[in-house]
């Protein structure tokens, strides 16, 4: 809506080992006993420390393994069917880039049935889960080599590992065994896996995953994204930040691994009566997996609004007609993103963009302004000596953010504009820019809305993958 139009709202894990020496509970060791009648020496594992170091990438940087993670007691035995429990993982590494280690996690038989290595429909499997990097998907961490994963030995890019024992019968413990190499670039990676029987069924998902810290090629710790963790895809965070805590509904994906568009429902500049359509055709036409509404609009429902129906004062970059929508509006107060494939740009006033020949000419695939800026160089907008009393007001707020490596499609709820800002802040966002919310918001995701799906709109943004 446009900004004089705006509403209001509408719409366990176990504790880490102790260093020094391991206590094995009666569990454990019932567990490996049994285990080790049927695989033998080769399965022998420490409760303690299971993963091993990686060969520094540089003299100045060196790798190593967090303390293990013990089984929980108390196990279940002989449930019908399938099933398994988590019984304990090796540390979280710590990496140079490209750099190795060996990861180790073991897996309790609770079912009924064993699992018979080489036989399809029993035997048991490690898959690569959600939400990072989602079920079925590549990891960034390993794979096989194909689907553009790295070769670091695991039976298939979404495939982590297999049980290596040829029989792990009810009762019995599996430790499966996999290889993790560090990304090129620093940064905070997780790794997220669920045991399945391949050809049956998946296995019970007790979050098991791996947080691998990839450092600087100095040895530092590289900057963390932001004071709260967000997984890629889609979720629904509690977000605490210094003007109090907040739901947020969030898309978050790696700026290389998607293609951010900008879209109108109208080809040419429009004034009234201007076509919209809901969120979920802009992702359906585009051949997308994820979108949100895009600017302030004039809606049908708004007395004002007449003469002016689903008209928008902000210029949006169609990316499928590769031209500006409402270009005239470039040349004004508001805020600016661009993208040109994953580089981002975030202007504070987009006349700065509007009145440069270079800049106007440069290649972009995406681009929208709104008002007003909420994040710029990490750092909040101050901005409500220009901002309406319903942007002061708390309600559904939308955003969109970059820092350089993910972008943020965020609904922030109960919020005023400005809170909003310190939500993508936490978040991690370097820069951010207002999006509209009320009774527009809307947020599709994997086939479905997560919120909405509000009003018919006039432009969106959605992600697109290879």
């Amino acid at each position: 809506m446009h900004r004089e139009f705006q509403t209001g709202i509408r719409c366990k894990r176990p504790a880490v080992l102790r260093i020094g020496a391991p206590r094995v509970s009666l569990g454990q060791a019932v567990g490996r006993s049994l285990f080790a009648r049927v695989a033998g020496t080769l399965l022998i594992a420490s409760t303690l420390v299971l993963g091993q170091g990686a060969r520094p990438a540089n003299a100045a940087c060196v790798a190593s393994t967090g303390p293990g993670i013990p089984a929980p007691t108390g196990l279940p035995t002989g449930i019908s069917g399938f099933h398994a429990r988590w019984y304990g993982q090796s540390g979280y590494p710590t990496l140079c880039p490209g750099g190795r280690s060996t990861a180790t996690v073991a897996f309790y038989n609770s079912g009924s049935l064993g699992w018979v290595s080489g036989r399809m429909g029993e035997v048991a499997y490690l898959g690569t889960w959600g939400p990072e990097p989602g079920q079925d998907a590549v990891s960034p961490l390993g794979g096989d080599g194909t689907a553009g994963s790295l070769a670091t030995g695991w039976p298939r890019y979404n495939r982590i590992a297999m049980q290596p024992a040829p029989y792990v019968g009810p009762g019995q413990v599996a430790w499966f065994q996999f290889t993790i190499q560090a990304p090129l670039v620093p940064g905070y990676y997780r790794l997220y896996l669920r045991p399945l029987i391949e050809g049956a069924t998946w296995l019970e998902d007790f979050g098991v995953f791996w947080l691998v810290t990839v450092l600087n090629t100095d040895g530092s710790l590289p900057t963390q994204s932001g004071a709260v963790y967000s997984p890629l895809g889609y979720s629904d965070l509690s977000v605490p930040t210094a003007r109090g805590t907040f739901s947020v509904h969030l898309i978050k994906e790696r700026l290389a691994d998607v293609t951010v568009r900008t879209l109108t429902a109208n080809s040419t500049d429009c004034a009234s009566d201007c076509p919209a359509k809901p969120l979920a055709q802009y992702v359906a036409e585009n051949g997308a997996y994820a979108g949100m509404n895009g600017t302030y609009l004039c809606p049908p429902d708004y007395p004002a609004c007449a003469g002016k129906v689903n008209s928008y004062d902000y210029a949006v970059y169609n990316s499928n007609l590769r031209r500006w929508i409402n270009r005239p509006a470039l040349i004004g107060q508001n805020s600016l993103l661009t993208f040109n494939g994953a580089a981002t740009a975030v202007y504070r006033r987009s006349f700065v963009y509007g009145q440069n020949a270079s800049l106007m000419n440069a290649p972009i695939t995406a681009g929208i302004t709104m008002f007003p800026l909420l994040v710029q160089d990490g750092a909040v907008i101050d901005s409500e000596f220009e901002q309406t009393a319903v942007q002061k007001t708390r309600g559904t707020k939308g955003a969109i953010g970059v820092d350089g490596t993910y972008i943020y499609l965020a609904i922030v709820t109960g919020a005023t504009v400005t809170e909003s800002a310190y939500v993508l802040q936490a978040l991690g966002a370097r820069d951010a820019l207002n999006l509209d919310g009320g009774g527009t918001a809307a947020m599709f995701i994997g086939g479905s809305y997560t919120v909405g799906p509000g009003r018919l709109l006039p432009n969106a943004i959605v992600l697109t993958k290879p």
